[in-house]
């Protein structure tokens, strides 16, 4: 049952009121110190701030933006903390009203082929947090700014841009954090997550992505964050392990010995996973009043899952593998089903965390059950966001139909659903089966059948006969029913962070 509201009494250093109900206070701190942040709570939000256009951004970012930011983890971050910095600290101000002004601008748009006007708050407040930013001499401010700046280059669409911003945090985030407590609570599990994104979306030997904090034992957590923490950290070792595991299941290292270095990663990463899903189900029996919300909690256990079957698999040359694990792929989908919002109708275009994307792609790619596949093309259609970091749903979701179709000789409607009898009902073969998908980072246009359409290129790994991996090229038209987050105002490309 929902706790009522409870009017905090503002009482040093947590009221009575908020800890006497259970209520995470949000009131007030001990005293300022040389490294602590002095809390404190405006009885008018933005009081400084005149302007008719920058007060109705902020108002936005407070009532639309932020709640939704973080997907389904802890939206403190943005509902308390960026909110709390934005009316002490004008460069906050000034990032926010960017922010907010853009994240508007896209939820408004409609027509996917056009990219969003020139907005002069936006391109005017974004370079005046720069500016503001180069004078800053406070690194635990510049961190939050970073990870403002970050998210404003995942709306445009800006990899590049975001990676750099994204590195020039995590170059000072280590000495931040032996200062700032704070900073090392909220902004370190924020950075450990972007550290993995140049692993899927960049080239990994060029860009020289850093992991951060490559946990070699996990003790046992006293709170659900500490839980995420360690599972974020657990990504950094998954995905590592995946990229030096491709040579050996896509490259000239086929059939060859796997490095006994890279073994002994593997087994580690499964170690570690082990200890992971023991002390979760510890916390859960010991504190079943914590309050983890259960998108959130689905999500942590879908992650978990999904790290299991990759690194079971992560050497293995026949996709038939999969099929071991029907059963969780399954459980992962009944999960979902279970705690998925009663109303999904209007579909979210931006999250700043990744979401359910990349999970229910895995389970459409590597589970070969055809209903349990159909399933979670059906959940990303209702709960995925358009854009959730920089996955973008109109691939993942015009990759996964695609290779459904083509594993099973099947045709299915534009939002995924079977249209006919398929060809290949049951477990494909492996050598129908694809082993891996590659898609376009930007939308191209076909002409078919005399009219012009809009979508993206893909690949698709496969087997020739003689055991060779080949990329099956094709044009995957964009699905109606996605709308597309247009490339945004171009401008902005000269901006960025202090080096």
């Amino acid at each position: 049952m929902p706790l009522r509201k409870v009017k905090c009494d503002e009482e040093k250093p947590f009221c009575r009121r908020c800890t006497s109900t259970k209520r995470k206070c949000d009131g007030y701190a001990p005293g300022p110190t040389s490294s602590a942040i002095s809390w404190y709570r405006p009885r008018h939000l933005f009081p400084n701030v005149n302007d008719h256009s920058e007060r109705r951004s902020l108002q936005f970012f407070i009532e639309a933006a932020a709640p939704v930011l973080s997907g389904p983890l802890d939206p403190y971050f943005w509902t308390h903390l960026v909110l709390q910095f934005s009316q002490m600290e004008s460069v906050v101000r000034h990032s926010v009203i960017a922010l907010a002004s853009l994240y508007e601008q896209v939820d408004n748009h409609r027509d996917s082929t056009t990219p969003l006007p020139d907005d002069n708050l936006v391109l005017s407040h974004y370079n005046s947090a720069i500016q503001h930013l180069k004078t800053t001499k406070n690194e635990s401010l510049v961190l939050l700014v970073c990870v403002l700046f970050v998210c404003i280059e995942f709306l445009r669409g800006n990899r590049a841009a975001a990676t750099v911003h994204s590195r020039h945090g995590i170059s000072i985030l280590r000495r931040v954090e032996e200062t700032y407590p704070w900073a090392k609570e909220h902004l370190s599990p924020i950075f450990r997550r972007l550290s993995v994104l140049p692993f899927f979306f960049l080239d990994p030997e060029r860009s020289g992505p850093v992991l951060l904090c490559l946990d070699d034992a996990i003790p046992s957590f006293s709170s659900f964050s500490e839980a995420q923490f360690y599972l974020d950290g657990i990504l950094g070792r998954t995905i590592r392990l995946i990229r030096r595991s491709d040579v050996y299941r896509l490259g000239h290292m086929r059939h060859k010995n796997v490095s006994p270095s890279i073994l002994t990663e593997r087994d580690l990463t499964r170690t570690l996973l082990e200890t992971w899903y023991s002390h979760f189900v510890q916390l859960e029996y010991k504190s079943p009043g914590l309050g983890l919300a259960p998108i959130h909690r689905c999500n942590m256990i879908m992650k978990y899952h999904l790290y299991r079957v990759w690194t079971e698999n992560s050497f293995e040359l026949d996709e038939t593998a999969y099929d071991k694990w029907l059963d969780t792929f399954r459980a992962m989908i009944e999960l979902l089903n279970s705690v998925k919002p009663s109303d999904s109708s209007r579909t979210l275009k931006f999250t700043f965390e990744m979401g359910f994307i990349p999970l229910l792609f895995f389970v459409a790619m590597k589970c070969r059950c055809l209903e349990t596949r159909l399933r979670a093309l059906s959940l990303m259609k209702q709960l995925a966001a358009v854009k959730e970091s920089l996955w973008e749903l109109v691939a993942m979701f015009a990759s996964a139909k695609r290779l459904i179709e083509i594993e099973h000789g099947a045709i299915l409607t534009d939002d995924g659903r079977l249209s006919g009898e398929p060809s290949c009902p049951g477990l494909p073969p492996d050598e129908m089966r694809i082993r891996d998908v590659s898609t376009g980072s930007h939308s191209v246009v076909q002409t078919i059948n005399g009219k012009e359409v809009v979508g993206r290129s893909g690949g698709f790994f496969m087997l020739t006969v003689e055991d060779r991996i080949y990329i099956r090229s094709e044009f995957l038209p964009q699905p109606s029913w996605i709308p597309e987050i247009p490339r945004a105002i171009s401008a902005l490309a000269t901006f960025g962070t202090r080096q």
